[in-house]
């Protein structure tokens, strides 16, 4: 509830900005539940509804844009697409002055527990319509009672 509370205070603020029209786009920067309350505050999402969301990965981006009437609709989300290079064999490359090149730096290579390397590049985004939801094993379905004498069925 604290955070449900302080992206309720940022929304406040938020949509005075929109109203003075400060600015034709923003961006923000959350973790992933922050995420999700603003999602379930703007989209008046219901309890269960946000407990189906699954927190964005590492990365990931959810794309808010304008429907022409003053409305923000939630246009996808957008996840980093990684590949794995085994590179036993291989070793850096470098230029002359051996220097990494920019193509280098995006890659991260990690040494496993059995001496073997591999490289991490990112390769680009993939972009997907809706945002991610928990599998059906981890929801729970709750039962309301309408009275004290209601079974719930």
């Amino acid at each position: 509830s604290d955070v449900f509370d302080r992206v309720s205070t940022f929304l406040d603020s938020l949509w005075r900005s929109f109203e003075s029209q400060r600015a034709q786009n923003y961006v923000l920067v959350t973790h992933g539940i922050s995420i999700r309350v603003f999602c379930a505050r703007y989209f008046r999402y219901s309890i269960d509804q946000f407990n189906m969301l699954a927190n964005p990965k590492n990365c990931e981006m959810v794309i808010l844009a304008h429907d022409g009437f003053g409305r923000l609709k939630l246009d996808g989300r957008c996840e980093l697409e990684l590949e794995e290079i085994s590179n036993d064999s291989e070793e850096e490359e470098g230029n002359e002055d051996g220097e990494k090149t920019s193509k280098d730096e995006e890659k991260n290579t990690v040494q496993s527990s059995k001496g073997k390397t591999s490289t991490t590049t990112v390769v680009g985004y993939n972009k997907f319509k809706r945002l991610r939801t928990l599998p059906p094993q981890y929801i729970q379905t709750r039962t309301a009672k309408m009275c004290f004498n209601d079974t719930g069925s």
